[in-house]
């Protein structure tokens, strides 16, 4: 990435990762005063708190020279009345820190001292171009009231563990999200499950004449009680699978699975049966045969499929009710 990629990446990844942010936003460029990717804290934006993540798109580690001044911009910014002093200073750096500029990081008190004494040579005749800006007064204020513990870093290893970057990586370079945690299946039926179970429920009613009242006759039923729970089975993996994959991906790509699992299935769920739970029966096994394409191919295991199916009928977006 260029510059004015990362910073568009880490404007993504900021917001993807916040949970208490107002609002983001990149300010990258020329005039930006310090600022790359700003995370707003309220609706007061820079007049109340937020956070500063300061892109830095080197060869090679960044050093204390540069580290120094990208605090020291933000903060003679900050004492002109420009906005507040940030929050947090987060310094984005894909290739990671010097030694020295990570100790100074990791000792507050050094960094400040560092700031300056340093000043004039970090500093002082790089802010502003052809201006020599003196450490004194609102400035020097500015320096020695900051609080130095907030100034942290991210690398690239750092920001790839992180899933909040898992669908920003999949969308940018086609990363492999890996595996979903498998589904849990809990005891007792779910209000967000009833759909597909009193579909189910109906299934079974209509092959034995109306011969279960409730969910539990099928689950105590020795014929009808161990598929019953099977097909529960199916759906929370394929919940599962759902959830894992629109956070690691996006929900366009579990739109087009979801898509094609329902296409597959459309010509069995016309065909003649004797009865819904025949009917039930044949497009389990169609869906379990598919071989979608895809990103999420490689993941989407039998019970995921026929999982599916049980998903868009809660959805409402089938039925496996015969044709009228």
């Amino acid at each position: 990435m260029d510059d004015a990629e990362l910073e568009q990446f880490c404007r993504q990844w900021v917001e993807h990762r916040s949970v208490d942010y107002y609002e983001v936003k990149r300010f990258g460029g020329a005039g930006d005063k310090g600022r790359d990717v700003v995370g707003f804290c309220t609706d007061q934006r820079h007049d109340g708190d937020w956070d500063n993540y300061q892109c830095k798109q080197y060869r090679s580690k960044l050093g204390k020279a540069e580290g120094l001044l990208a605090v020291g911009k933000i903060l003679y910014w900050a004492s002109q009345g420009e906005f507040t002093s940030p929050r947090r200073f987060v310094f984005v750096a894909p290739k990671g820190l010097n030694s020295t500029l990570l100790k100074l990081i990791n000792k507050p008190a050094s960094f400040k001292a560092d700031l300056v004494a340093g000043w004039d040579a970090a500093c002082a005749t790089k802010i502003v171009q052809n201006k020599t800006i003196a450490l004194a007064n609102e400035v020097l204020v500015a320096v020695e009231t900051f609080d130095y513990s907030t100034i942290s870093f991210v690398d690239v290893d750092e920001m790839i563990a992180d899933p909040a970057a898992k669908p920003l990586l999949f969308a940018l370079f086609g990363n492999d999200p890996g595996d979903y945690p498998k589904g849990s299946v809990p005891l007792a039926v779910q209000a967000h499950e009833m759909v597909y179970m009193d579909a189910l429920l109906g299934a079974y009613n209509d092959r034995e004449k109306g011969k279960f009242g409730s969910h539990q006759d099928v689950f105590d039923d020795a014929g009808h009680g161990e598929d019953f729970k099977i097909h529960r089975l199916r759906f929370y993996e394929a919940e599962g699978f759902q959830k894992f994959y629109r956070d690691s991906t996006s929900p366009e790509t579990i739109t087009q699975f979801r898509l094609g699992i329902r296409l597959g299935i459309h010509e069995t769920l016309k065909q003649a049966a004797p009865d819904e739970l025949a009917r039930v029966e044949a497009t389990m096994s169609r869906a379990g045969g598919l071989e979608p394409a895809g990103p999420l191919a490689n993941y989407a295991y039998i019970p995921v499929k026929q999982g599916i199916f049980h998903h868009l009928i809660n959805d409402g977006e089938i039925s496996w009710k015969a044709p009228k």
